[in-house]
């Protein structure tokens, strides 16, 4: 048994899929099926039903997952302790939520990179509530998400607000009014991220209490061509405030103000249990994305 290949298992329990996991372990699918298929072979046993799609874990495979996750964390532990008094060295797996990615993963990065040269880091990107369950389960060491101000992540991780960011509903230039009422919306058109964003959620209860449904013209995760869609009249977006703020499109958009809905939201910088030699490199990081967060002009 090769502890490569309990990190494959445990890595596509996490995730849900192959092909999730060979994004997070960095492998092809074909390498991450090979070792699920190895450890089965070791084990003697089916971790998972492949006659389900999606798939589920067998009864072995959820008996097997929780050890397979403490051993991971026994064999983290051991390196830390074996790197205790030494550089920093090693991999560090971090998670972006969707709506931070382009404010957060470039000066950052080079920063702590220049810092600790031997380090590698290891940056996915994902929904908020995806990215804390993996930080629950060790498959990541730490993230930075956005949750609602009302919501703090849950005890089993650590987290520090770092700062407060707001989510702007968005018009065309052209719009005459400032402000609405929720039902004032329910026959607008859309262009939002897809389905798994929290603030499209948000939304959608909102005009469901009008007895309407969410009526979306465009999805996609890129938040520049959304303004640039929504300058195009496509439709009516949300996007967080420092996004706006420096982007191309924001001379020909305006901010909608919407009486009755909130999206206030913290930004949260949260780990796991990284290894100590680590902790300083996962400090470091978190500091200077809150520095860069602090220095980003916001648009309310």
């Amino acid at each position: 048994m090769e502890l490569a290949d309990v990190r494959a298992f445990v890595a596509v329990a996490t995730t849900g899929s192959v092909s999730a996991a060979a994004r997070e372990l960095f492998r092809t699918q074909p390498a991450v099926t090979r070792r699920l298929q190895r450890l089965e072979g070791a084990l003697g046993t089916r971790l998972l039903d492949r006659r389900r799609r999606p798939f589920t874990l067998t009864p072995a495979g959820q008996a097997a997952l929780a050890r397979c996750r403490d051993l991971l964390t026994s064999v983290h532990e051991l390196r830390s302790a074996a790197g205790a008094g030494h550089e920093p060295a090693g991999e560090l797996r971090i998670g972006i939520a969707h709506a931070l990615t382009e404010l957060t993963l470039e000066g950052p990065v080079d920063e702590v990179q220049r810092r600790f040269p031997k380090v590698v880091l290891r940056l996915s990107t994902g929904w908020s509530r995806d990215l804390l369950e993996r930080v629950r389960t060790h498959a990541l060491d730490g993230a930075f998400i956005l949750l609602p101000r009302s919501e703090s992540p849950p005890p089993s991780t650590h987290g520090v607000a770092i700062a407060h960011e707001r989510l702007v509903v968005v018009a065309p230039r052209g719009l005459r009014s400032r402000s609405a009422r929720v039902a004032d919306l329910a026959d607008r058109r859309w262009v939002l991220n897809p389905e798994g964003c929290a603030a499209r959620a948000i939304l959608g209860r909102a005009l469901l209490g009008t007895g309407r449904d969410l009526r979306v013209a465009v999805e996609t995760y890129d938040y520049e061509l959304q303004l640039s869609l929504v300058a195009r009249g496509r439709g009516l977006g949300l996007v967080p405030g420092r996004l706006l703020a420096r982007s191309r499109s924001r001379g020909r958009v305006r901010p909608l103000r919407v009486r009755g809905l909130d999206f206030g939201m913290t930004i949260w910088g949260v780990r796991g249990r990284p290894s100590e030699a680590l902790e300083p490199v996962l400090g470091e990081l978190t500091r200077v994305v809150g520095q860069r967060l602090a220095r980003s002009p916001r648009r309310a």
